[in-house]
C-alpha cells in the first residue's frame, strides 16, 4: 500500500513523459488515422471521424502481439488460445473509440503543442540517438521497425498523445483530498488484526474419475487438445560488433585525435590569494594591497599576511591556500593573472567582482602526457566506433529494405555477407539464443510471416543487434487422440473435484464454527492440524502469505465473538480462519497529515474524474459501431 502511494505521488510532468514514451514504444500504431480513406469498410464512426476496419485490424494485430510476448513469459505454461479473440476486437475497438472522443475533447479546449516541443522531444529520445546524438538514420529505422508510415505520422502521433496527456493532466493535476479522507485512510492502513489460522490439506487421492467423464470431457473440449503450433524459422542477424573488423582507421584522423586529446591535458597549478573586499571604496582596497605586496616583496611570508589581511574567511585560515584550479573557474581576470605567473611568483593588485586580489603561484604541475602509441588502443576504438555506428544503421536500413522486397532471405543474405540461420522446429514460447527473443516469437507468428509468408520487418533485438526472420516450414496445428491425453484430463478433473470438495468441507466447518456447533480445538483435532497465531499483523506484514492477508483485511470487524471465514490457497487447499479483533494506534490519526496519503488520494480521485470525462464525453458522442 505505502509503496502504491509513492507510486501515485509522482509529479504530473513525469506522467507525461513516460506516458507518450509508454505508448510510442509499445509499438502499437494506432494513430495511422491519415493512412486510410473513407473508401475503406467502417468498423466505427465517432463524431464523423471515421475508424476503417484496416485500421481496426493493424490495431489488434499490434495487441495480439504485446498479448503473445507477455503470455509468452509463462513458458510452458503459454497458450495462443488464451487470448481470446473476440474480446480482445472489442477491447481495440473501445480503446480506439475513447481515443478518438478524447481528442475532439482536447481539441475543442484548444490544447496545442509546439513543432519546438516535438522536436526537442525528438532529438532527446535516447532510442534515436547513436553515440549520445540524435541520428536521422537510426530515427527512420526505429519508426519503421514500429509501422509507421512516415516521419509526419510519427510527429502527427506525438503530438495526439501529448494533447491527450494535457487533458488528463488537468483532472489529474488538480484533484485533491479532504482532510476526512486522508484521516479515513491514514487509520486503514494503520490497522493491525489478530487471528488465528489452520490450513485444510486438499485430499486428491479421495476422489476418483470415472472413464465415462474423462471421455465426456475429452468430447466437451476438443480444441484444448491440440498439439503445438510449430515453425522452422530462417533468421538474419546484424550486430554492430560485426562491422568492427571491416572499418579501418585512417592514421592522418588518428593523429587529429590525439592532438585533441592531449590539447585537454592542461597542466595543473595550485594557487593562494588574499582578497580585500571593495566595500564602495576601491582606491582604499588597491592601496591596502599594494602595501601588503609590498611586504611581500621585502621577504614577508605570504600565509602569514593572508591570515592577518585576507578577508576571504574560506581560505585565510589556510594562508590563502586556493588548492589546485581549473581553467574557467574563477573571474577571468583572476585566471589571466594566475595562469601568467611563474612557480612561487606573485601578482600585483588584480580586481575583480569580488575585489582586490594578490596571488601567488604555489605550484606549478605540467600535465602528464602520454604518447601516440599509448593512445593508440583508445583511440582506434573510439574512431571505429564512429564508422561502425554509421555502418550499423546503413546495413540495418539495407537490411530491411532487402527484406522487404526479396521473396525469402537469400538475396539479403548474399548482399549483406550474412549467414543465413535456421531454427525449429519451435513453439510459440520459443527456444534458445535468437528464438528465446519474445519479438523474434511475436513476429514468427505474425499474421504476414506465418499466413503471408512473408520477410518480417526488422526486428530491434537491443540496441546493438537487428534480425530478420522468415518461416521456412509451418507444422499445423493437430487434434491429439484421447489416449494421448487420458492422464492429462484425469489429473485435471481430479484436482478440479478435490478442490470443489475441499470448498464444501471448509464452508461446512466454518458454519459449525459460527453456530458453536464445532469447537475450534474440535476442528483442529479434525483436521489433525493446528491453529498459528498470528498477532498485530499489519496490511503489509511479509511473515504471512499475501494471498491470505488480502483475505483476512476483507473481513468484518468482530463484534464480541471472533468472525470465522475460509479462503482457498493457492494450490487449492483451504485457509480457515479466526479473526479474533482489530486494533488501530493512537497516533493513526495524526499521521493523515502526512503528505503520502494527500498525494494517492488526490492520484486516485483524479484518475476517476478522468475515467468519468471519458464516459460522459462517449455518451454524449455520435457513436456508432458496424
Amino acid at each position: 500500500m505505502l509503496q502504491n502511494m509513492r507510486d501515485k505521488a509522482q509529479s504530473w510532468v513525469a506522467k507525461v513523459i513516460v506516458g507518450v514514451i509508454v505508448l510510442v514504444f509499445a509499438m502499437t500504431g494506432w494513430e495511422s488515422i491519415s493512412r486510410f480513406t473513407s473508401n475503406e469498410q467502417k468498423a466505427a464512426e465517432v463524431n464523423g471521424t471515421v475508424i476503417s476496419t484496416a485500421e481496426l485490424e493493424q490495431a489488434v494485430s499490434q495487441q495480439r502481439r504485446q498479448l503473445s510476448q507477455q503470455l509468452q513469459q509463462l513458458g510452458e505454461q503459454f497458450d495462443p488460445d488464451m487470448i481470446d479473440e473476440q474480446v480482445l476486437r472489442r477491447s481495440v475497438l473501445q480503446g480506439l473509440i475513447d481515443r478518438a472522443v478524447l481528442l475532439d475533447a482536447a481539441r475543442d479546449a484548444d490544447l496545442r503543442v509546439s513543432e519546438q516541443m516535438i522536436d526537442q522531444m525528438l532529438l532527446n529520445t535516447p532510442d534515436f540517438q547513436v553515440n549520445g546524438q540524435f541520428d536521422a538514420n537510426r530515427f527512420d529505422v526505429v519508426i519503421r521497425n514500429m509501422g509507421m508510415s512516415s516521419r509526419m505520422a510519427f510527429r502527427e502521433l506525438v503530438r495526439q498523445e501529448l494533447m491527450l496527456a494535457q487533458l488528463r493532466n488537468g483532472f489529474q493535476a488538480t484533484a485533491f483530498a479532504t482532510p476526512r479522507e486522508r484521516e479515513q485512510l491514514a487509520l486503514l492502513e494503520n490497522q493491525s488484526r489478530d487471528f488465528a489460522v489452520v490450513r485444510m490439506e486438499l485430499d486428491r487421492d479421495a476422489v476418483s474419475v470415472s472413464d465415462e467423464r474423462i471421455e465426456q470431457f475429452y468430447k466437451d473440449n476438443l480444441s484444448d487438445f491440440m498439439s503445438p503450433e510449430q515453425v522452422v524459422l530462417e533468421t538474419l542477424t546484424l550486430s554492430r560488433s560485426d562491422f568492427f573488423d571491416e572499418v579501418e582507421v585512417d592514421e592522418s584522423a588518428l593523429e587529429a585525435m590525439y592532438q585533441r586529446e592531449i590539447g585537454n591535458l592542461a597542466e595543473q597549478r595550485r594557487a593562494s590569494h588574499i582578497l580585500f573586499q571593495v566595500d564602495g571604496d576601491e582606491a582604499a582596497a588597491r592601496e591596502q594591497a599594494e602595501a601588503v605586496k609590498a611586504r611581500i616583496d621585502a621577504g614577508e611570508d605570504f600565509a602569514e599576511l593572508a591570515r592577518e589581511f585576507s578577508q576571504d574567511p574560506g581560505t585565510r585560515n589556510r594562508g590563502g591556500d586556493l588548492g589546485y584550479v581549473e581553467r574557467d573557474s574563477f573571474d577571468p581576470a583572476f585566471e589571466d593573472a594566475l595562469y601568467a605567473l611563474a612557480e612561487n611568483e606573485v601578482s600585483e593588485p588584480v580586481l575583480s567582482e569580488f575585489g582586490y586580489h594578490l596571488i601567488k603561484l604555489t605550484k606549478l604541475q605540467s600535465a602528464d602526457v602520454p604518447t601516440l602509441e599509448e593512445m593508440r588502443p583508445t583511440l582506434e576504438q573510439e574512431l571505429k566506433s564512429e564508422q561502425v555506428a554509421r555502418r550499423f544503421v546503413e546495413a540495418s536500413q539495407e537490411l530491411a529494405n532487402l527484406a522487404y522486397e526479396s521473396p525469402d532471405l537469400s538475396e539479403p543474405a548474399r548482399a549483406l555477407n550474412v549467414e543465413l540461420e535456421t531454427h525449429g522446429p519451435l513453439e510459440r514460447s520459443g527456444g534458445e539464443g535468437i528464438t528465446a527473443n519474445p519479438r523474434v516469437m511475436a513476429a514468427a507468428f505474425s499474421e504476414e510471416v506465418l499466413l503471408d509468408r512473408r520477410n518480417s520487418q526488422l526486428i530491434e533485438l537491443d540496441a546493438d543487434t537487428v534480425a530478420v526472420v522468415r518461416v521456412k516450414e509451418h507444422i499445423a496445428s493437430e487434434q491429439r487422440s484421447l489416449d494421448e491425453v487420458r492422464s492429462e484430463i484425469a489429473d485435471r478433473l481430479q484436482y478440479q473435484l478435490a478442490v470443489e470438495q475441499a470448498e464444501q468441507r471448509a464452508g461446512e466447518l466454518v458454519d459449525g464454527l459460527r453456530s458453536g456447533d464445532l469447537t475450534a480445538e474440535a476442528l483442529a483435532e479434525q483436521l489433525g492440524s493446528e491453529w498459528n497465531l498470528h498477532e498485530a499483523v499489519g496490511r503489509n506484514d511479509r511473515d504471512v502469505p499475501q494471498a491470505l492477508l488480502r483475505q483476512v483485511f476483507t473481513m468484518p470487524r468482530p463484534d464480541g465473538a471472533p468472525v470465522y471465514g475460509h479462503f482457498r490457497q493457492p494450490d487449492g487447499s483451504q485457509w480457515i480462519v479466526e479473526l479474533r479483533g482489530v486494533s488501530i494506534p493512537e497516533e493513526a490519526a495524526a499521521q493523515a497529515q502526512e503528505p503520502m496519503y494527500g498525494y494517492y488520494i488526490a492520484g486516485q480521485t483524479g484518475e476517476q474524474d478522468f475515467a468519468a470525462l471519458r464516459e460522459a464525453l462517449e455518451k454524449d458522442a455520435d457513436v456508432e459501431r458496424y
